[in-house]
């Protein structure tokens, strides 16, 4: 668990850092720019093709849910399923990235989203580890840290301390949570 969000956190933090992305993010903040996880997910997906490490991945990949604890829906489809080059070639990562301008709405939906994770089913896909990502405007690591603990208390999730990464976007209004 731990090599695999050491990889992610690799990936989400050499993305952060892209001057394009920083420069997305003020001009979407200038612009009062809502619902902007899209592009997002796009810039990420160009990044992966890009990234030196070649890693395998997917765009919203179905996954089918376990039916005894998921009864309304039939597939899961995460963001992204992500292999580094060198893992098992049937195991892999899945990241779920969101976005709110408030953290703790964003703290919120990350969270909803690692409880329906719980309810996926084995699959021919092996998803060996799931990570939430959020993008908000910033605030002291310490309220989100709080606002974090605070939602997870209301599910059967359990955090890894070494899991989880705050940090500021370099010339930006935003940080990001990884877990």
């Amino acid at each position: 668990m731990q090599r695999d969000f050491d990889y992610i956190f690799e990936l989400v933090s050499n993305f952060f850092e892209r001057r394009h992305i920083q420069k997305g993010l003020r001009l979407i903040n200038q612009n009062d720019v809502t619902g902007w996880e899209i592009w997002l997910q796009i810039e990420f997906s160009c990044f992966l093709t890009e990234h030196e490490s070649e890693p395998e991945w997917w765009r919203e990949k179905a996954i089918e849910y376990d039916y005894r604890s998921e009864r309304e829906k039939y597939f899961l489809k995460p963001d992204f399923v992500i292999r580094k080059k060198g893992w098992r070639t049937d195991s892999y990562a899945a990241l779920e990235i969101k976005q709110h301008r408030e953290s703790g709405s964003c703290v919120n939906n990350m969270v909803k989203d690692m409880v329906r994770v719980a309810k996926a089913r084995r699959s021919e896909l092996d998803i060996r580890s799931y990570w939430a990502i959020g993008v908000m405007e910033r605030e002291s690591k310490s309220e989100v840290r709080r606002k974090l603990e605070k939602r997870i208390d209301t599910t059967n999730l359990e955090l890894v301390d070494s899991c989880v990464e705050m940090r500021v976007i370099p010339n930006t209004r935003h940080m990001y949570l990884l877990f």
